[in-house]
């Protein structure tokens, strides 16, 4: 065999076997990067699943009381940059233990998950309507004039205004609310839960009240 053929056929086996070898760490980087890609895909997922169950009520999927807590804050932040105003609304189903013990712990949730739907669908898109737990709601509202105010709680009562169905029934459900504004009934989160808790309770007990009353 003529030497420069020889040569020339040794240099086209060490070009191919180079050729071979770039061709596998190729095909071995593209797995290893899409291996990492789905790693990290995954990653976020996850994180976004942990973080969805560390803010949201996993019953209605409205923001628990950690998310409102956060919430509130920025729109006192907010009041304060802007000298904007705000309101807090604190609701309680009345007679939600009843409803419990009568048609079984699935139906309150049922229930609980139709309210949410009703609220979220009745109040503005950047309103913020939160599930503080068991059967209380808090509703985060910007407001101009007092008037505002009126609008924000009849969206809540009308949410109330038809009947529910539940385990076959038709059931009408009423709430007790109570409010707080910001700055006039408090400037801390603190202060603003704890004045619409008041009224809330206050409601209730001048309905309990008058029930009594009724039923002498």
């Amino acid at each position: 065999m003529d030497n420069n053929l020889a040569v020339y056929l040794i240099g086209l086996g060490f070009v191919f076997m180079f050729w071979l070898v770039t061709y596998a760490r190729l095909i071995r980087t593209t797995k290893e990067r899409n291996l990492l890609a789905f790693e990290l895909k995954q990653s976020n997922q996850a994180n976004g699943e942990l973080k969805k169950l560390a803010l949201y009520d996993g019953l209605t999927g409205l923001p628990n009381r950690l998310l409102l807590t956060d919430r509130l804050k920025q729109a006192i932040s907010k009041a304060q940059r802007e000298q904007g105003c705000f309101v807090v609304l604190f609701l309680d189903l009345d007679c939600f233990k009843m409803i419990n013990d009568n048609f079984g712990h699935a139906a309150g949730d049922l229930l609980l998950r139709q309210i949410a739907l009703r609220l979220s669908k009745k109040l503005r898109q950047h309103d913020t309507i939160a599930r503080m737990g068991g059967d209380e709601f808090v509703v985060v509202a910007e407001f101009i004039t007092h008037q505002d105010i009126s609008a924000i709680c009849d969206k809540v009562t009308d949410a109330f205004a038809s009947p529910f169905f539940i385990a076959g029934k038709s059931l009408s459900i009423t709430t007790s609310i109570g409010q707080a504004r910001y700055p006039e009934d408090g400037q801390s989160l603190e202060d603003l839960l704890s004045k619409a808790d008041h009224g809330m309770y206050r409601l209730k007990n001048e309905k309990r009240l008058n029930s009594n009353y009724l039923a002498r």
